[in-house]
C-alpha cells in the first residue's frame, strides 16, 4: 500500500486517514496554503488541535514537501 502524501493530499484523501475528520482535513489544507509544507507528525498534531494520530496510522503517512515532486508532464 502506498503512503498518503500529507503535503499533496486533497481534503477527500486526507479524510481517508483514520482519525482525521473533514474539518481537520480542511485545517490541514489551509495550514499548507498559509504556512507551507507540514514537516512532521508533531506539527500535524498541532494543526489537529493537539491530538496525535496512532503510530500505525503515522506509518502510512509521508511528510515529504510537495516541492520535492516533479510536476506531471502535460498529457500524462
Amino acid at each position: 500500500m502506498s503512503k498518503i502524501r500529507v503535503n499533496l493530499a486533497n481534503p477527500a484523501e486526507l479524510c481517508e486517514i483514520s482519525g482525521i475528520t473533514s474539518s481537520q482535513a480542511e485545517a490541514i489544507v489551509k495550514f499548507r496554503a498559509d504556512h507551507g509544507p507540514i514537516k512532521n507528525a508533531d506539527q500535524l498534531a498541532g494543526i489537529m488541535g493537539g491530538r496525535r494520530l496512532a503510530d500505525d496510522v503515522l506509518q502510512q503517512l509521508d511528510f515529504d514537501p510537495a516541492g520535492m515532486t516533479a510536476p506531471e508532464a502535460p498529457g500524462a
